[in-house]
């Protein structure tokens, strides 16, 4: 099998129809260019894919791997994930590293716009660490913006996630997410179908985006304008059969225009885990004691003016002068506690005089 993932004409679809065709994996390896022609109807690609078999290019790649410590994972192997067994087009080859197998019936993905704002970010990251502490593996992209919120929410709290990606496993990408991807696999993985060496390409990403989906119970959506690779893996999940939540955004916002138009459609409004859980009872009977780390101040003891100012602060940012009003404080009162607040690494302070919660 990987010498067929080896072969760029055979997409997932192309591949689908050959298995449909024929009996075995040998069968299609040995096959003469004219039964390619009669499966695709196409003279030209039929002889591109008998061409382009390759018993050297196979053992190269899998000489490359094993120097890389990076595994394989084929479709007719019992370490290959379930979930993703089950969906119409699923990749033949994984390339892993990592631990697999993947418990398929404890898995959520949280997808998003690469241009998360601050607030999707840390929205992100609570969503990600409160799965990860009920047991859940966060399946994400490893992109950048939500994606890289959620595995960092995760690998935080020393939980489990799966980057799925959309190059070659050796060709992480962004490049600055090389140490996030280092730290995740020490108790996750990170998985990718495509031969070691390619690079990322606009078409690779919404194709990676089916196993995104095919992984996971639910997808989580969180920020995605309206024209977004997190919708293509919402309506992947739907036609795969899957649950689908997204995060109301603000109205204003392009980055929530997607999310909030999920939502019109019939995408369940989540604002917490329970919201997610709450679709899963199984999940929801297993989970695990969270910490109480964010929502009741980070267990620090805060007097009585700290704690309605901290109230008062939440993912979206707060004027000072709303603060001040809400809380009757005066203006000196305020800066002091904010200021305590901010010592006391509950609270962040961002531009134009507003502050918002840390997750």
């Amino acid at each position: 099998m990987v010498g067929l993932n080896l072969i760029p004409q055979l997409t997932p679809r192309r591949t689908k129809r050959l298995f449909a065709r024929f009996e075995s994996f040998d069968e299609i390896w040995g096959a003469p260019a004219s039964a390619f022609a009669s499966a695709f109807g196409s003279g030209v690609l039929a002889e591109a894919i008998a061409s382009a078999r390759s018993e050297a290019a196979v053992d190269a790649e899998l000489a490359r791997a094993e120097e890389l410590g990076v595994g394989i994972v084929t479709l007719v192997d019992e370490e290959y994930p379930l979930l993703l067994r089950e969906i119409e087009d699923p990749p033949i080859v994984l390339y892993v590293r990592g631990k697999l197998p993947i418990d398929p019936a404890r898995t959520i993905a949280i997808v998003g716009t690469r241009r998360g704002t601050r607030y999707g970010k840390m929205v992100a990251a609570r969503f990600a660490s409160q799965l990860a502490t009920r047991g859940i593996t966060v399946v994400s992209g490893l992109a950048a913006g939500i994606d890289t919120a959620a595995h960092e929410g995760v690998v935080d709290v020393g939980g489990r996630t799966v980057a799925v990606l959309g190059c070659g496993i050796d060709y992480p990408y962004p490049k600055r997410n090389q140490p996030l991807l280092e730290r995740l696999v020490k108790a996750g993985a990170a998985l990718s179908e495509y031969p070691l060496g390619t690079r990322p390409a606009p078409w690779t990403f919404p194709q990676r985006n089916r196993i995104l989906s095919g992984l996971s119970r639910g997808v989580v959506v969180i920020q995605a304008p309206e024209r977004s690779g997190s919708l293509i893996t919402a309506r992947l999940a739907l036609e795969q059969g899957r649950e689908v939540f997204a995060v109301p955004g603000n109205i204003t916002t392009l980055t929530s225009a997607g999310t909030n138009r999920l939502i019109k459609d019939g995408a369940k409004l989540v604002e917490t885990v329970e919201d997610v859980l709450a679709e899963f009872p199984d999940l929801a009977k297993g989970r695990c004691a969270i910490s109480e780390h964010s929502e009741e101040g980070k267990g620090i003891d805060l007097g009585e003016r700290e704690r309605l100012v901290y109230d008062l602060i939440g993912l979206e940012p707060v004027y000072v002068d709303d603060i001040i009003a809400r809380a009757d404080l005066s203006p000196t009162e305020a800066s002091h506690v904010l200021l305590l607040l901010q010592l006391e690494d509950l609270i962040d302070e961002v531009e134009g005089g507003q502050f918002i919660r840390k997750p």
